[in-house]
C-alpha cells in the first residue's frame, strides 16, 4: 500500500553513486543453481547490511538468480526482536503493493475470458466517481486515470495508524475518493493511486459475482503453482512469519503485524514468500497465464520520469526500471521488491520486516543490487 513512494527512486540512485560499486569480475558460474562468486556474495551481504542499518530493519532476505552466472539466497537478522528468532527463507510476509501486479493479472485474465474489456469505463461498474464515464480500465491499470488515492487522505492516515485492524469496507475508500477532486483529467498525466486497484478489485467481483480472494486463488495463484501465496480475509498471516514493525520517531519498533487486509484490498492485501515471489516475478514478465495479445498490452509502459538517471515506466500493473519488470511494496510492517530482467532471465527479490506505508528500503536495496550485478544498466549518477 504505497502512494508517492515511487518518487524515492531518485533518492535511491544517489545512494548508488555514493557506493562507488564496480563491476564484479569473479569467475562466472555455469548455471543458476551454482552460487554467485564469493566476492559478489560479500557485496550483496554488505548492501543488505547497510540497508538494515540505515532503515532500522530487524530482518531481511534476498534472492538473486542469474542463469549462466549463478544464484544466491540469504537471510539476515531476526524475525522477532523479542525472541531473537532468526529471519528464515520460509517467512510469509505482506507483499504490499506487489499485490497490484496480481490484481492486474486477475483483471487481464478476465479480459482474456471476455468478462470485460480494457476500454470499458469505470462508470459501467462503479457509479458516482468524477470522470467515471471517461476513465477506462486501462487507465486505472496504468495509473493514468487521475483518481485521487484514498491512502493520501490525511484523516485516513491518522485512522489507520491509530487502528490498523479497523473495519474498512470498499464503501469507505469510495467515500474518500468522492470527497476529493481528481488529480487530473483521465489520460493526461500519471499519478500512483491505490484507489485504482481497490476499485479494480470491486470491478472483478462485480463482473464475476465472486469474492476477490477466491478469484485470485482460482485464476492466478493456483494456475501458477504459488503454494505459499494468498489473498487473506483476516489480519492473520500464515506461519512461519516475522513480526512486522514500524519505526517510531525515537527509533523504537512498534509491532504492527496485524493489519486488516481490506484496508489495502486489491492495492496491497496479499501475502507471499521469497521463493513464491521469485517464481511469480518470471511469470509476470513472461505473461505465463495470459494470451500473447494481452501480455503485449500489459507491457506497453507509460513513461514516468521519476528519476533523472533511471528509465522508468508503468504498464498494466507492473513497474519497469532500466529493463527490469516487477514491483515493490510498502505497508505497515513490511517492505518488498520483486523484479525480473527478461533479457537475462534474471530475478531479484528483497524482503524486510520494517516499513511504513510509504518507505521503500527493499526497492532501494534492489537498485543497489541492480547496479552491482548489471552495472551497464545502472550507471553511477553524474
Amino acid at each position: 500500500m504505497r502512494t508517492t513512494t515511487l518518487r524515492r527512486v531518485a533518492v535511491a540512485t544517489g545512494l548508488m553513486a555514493a557506493l562507488g560499486l564496480l563491476p564484479v569480475t569473479g569467475a562466472a558460474a555455469d548455471a543458476a543453481s551454482a552460487q554467485l562468486s564469493p566476492a559478489t556474495r560479500s557485496q550483496i551481504d554488505a548492501i543488505i547490511a547497510d540497508t538494515m542499518t540505515t532503515a532500522n530493519i530487524p530482518g531481511m532476505s534476498v534472492l538473486v538468480r542469474i542463469p549462466g552466472r549463478g544464484s544466491y539466497v540469504q537471510t539476515y537478522g531476526v524475525a522477532d526482536t523479542t525472541t531473537g528468532r532468526p529471519f528464515s527463507r520460509a517467512e510469509h510476509v505482506r507483499m504490499a503493493s506487489i499485490t497490484k501486479t496480481f490484481t492486474a493479472t486477475l483483471i487481464l485474465r478476465l479480459v482474456d475470458k471476455g468478462k470485460l474489456a480494457l476500454d470499458d469505463h469505470l462508470a459501467q461498474y462503479v457509479k458516482g466517481i468524477d470522470n467515471g464515464r471517461q476513465i477506462t480500465i486501462r487507465q486505472m491499470l496504468n495509473m493514468t486515470s487521475g483518481i485521487f488515492s484514498y491512502t493520501e487522505d490525511e484523516q485516513f492516515g491518522k485512522d489507520f495508524d491509530a487502528d490498523p485492524v479497523e473495519p474498512f469496507p470498499p464503501s469507505k475508500a469510495i467515500a474518500i475518493i468522492k470527497a476529493h477532486d481528481p488529480d487530473f483529467a483521465p489520460g493526461t498525466s500519471w499519478h500512483y493511486s491505490d484507489s485504482n486497484y481497490l476499485l479494480l478489485g470491486v470491478i472483478a467481483e462485480k463482473v464475476t459475482g465472486r469474492p476477490i480472494d477466491r478469484l485470485m486463488q482460482d485464476l492466478v495463484i493456483d494456475p501458477l503453482g504459488l503454494s505459499h501465496t494468498s489473498y487473506p480475509t483476516t489480519p492473520a498471516i500464515p506461519g512461519p512469519h516475522p513480526v512486522g514493525y514500524v519505526a517510531q520517531p525515537d527509533g523504537s519498533l512498534r509491532d504492527v503485524t496485524a493489519v486488516n487486509p481490506a484496508v489495502a484490498a486489491g492495492a496491497g492485501a496479499m501475502i507471499s514468500t521469497l521463493d513464491d515471489l521469485a517464481t511469480y516475478a518470471k511469470a509476470l514478465a513472461d505473461g505465463t497465464i495470459l494470451s500473447p495479445k494481452t501480455q503485449r498490452e500489459r507491457l506497453q509502459l507509460v513513461d514516468v520520469p521519476l528519476s533523472p538517471v533511471l528509465t522508468t515506466g508503468y504498464g498494466l500493473g507492473l513497474l519497469g526500471i532500466n529493463g527490469f519488470l516487477g514491483h515493490d511494496g510498502a505497508i505497515y510492517g513490511f517492505s518488498t521488491a520483486m523484479f525480473h530482467l527478461p533479457e537475462k532471465d534474471a530475478t531479484i527479490v528483497v524482503i524486510g520486516n520494517q516499513s511504513t506505508n510509504f518507505t521503500t528500503p527493499a526497492l532501494e536495496a534492489f537498485l543497489r543490487l541492480g547496479q552491482l550485478l548489471f552495472p551497464t544498466r545502472f550507471p553511477p549518477a553524474p
